[in-house]
């Protein structure tokens, strides 16, 4: 209906918490990334947390873009366009040096939003917007 396309908003921001790996908030993630069906993701990584509330220990972050991926891949495509860092127990210089190294490491634009502001993130999903 052209009527709703017209007034349909360009972009929808959806916040989840939990992860797909972690047994007791992993029904719900899935539910949320199947439920909105992202164009693009940004994760949230915590490089201070090892485990999960379980002991687990928290997969690689390259396995777990992957996996975020593919979760919603066999629907429609969907990438991890941009990583949040979570810079809690870490000072400015460390969340700047884990940023540039999560970037070298993935290839995508990394930042602690609290400190630093999201226009990176912001950046990194504008090219979505009106295509």
């Amino acid at each position: 209906d052209r009527a709703i396309r017209d007034t349909a908003p360009e972009i929808v921001l959806v916040e989840g918490q939990g992860a797909l790996t972690h047994p007791g908030y992993s029904g719900v993630t899935l539910g949320l990334l199947h439920g909105t069906m992202p164009d693009a993701m940004i994760l949230v990584h915590q490089p201070s947390r090892k485990t999960n509330d379980y002991g687990l220990p928290i997969p690689p972050l390259g396995a777990l873009i992957d996996l975020h991926e593919r979760a919603v891949g066999f629907f429609k495509p969907a990438k991890v366009v941009a990583i949040a860092l979570n810079g809690l127990h870490l000072t400015d210089d460390e969340c700047r040096a884990e940023a540039e190294r999560i970037e070298a490491e993935t290839g995508l634009p990394t930042v602690e939003t609290v400190r630093f502001g999201a226009d990176r993130l912001a950046d990194a999903v504008a090219p979505l917007i009106g295509r």
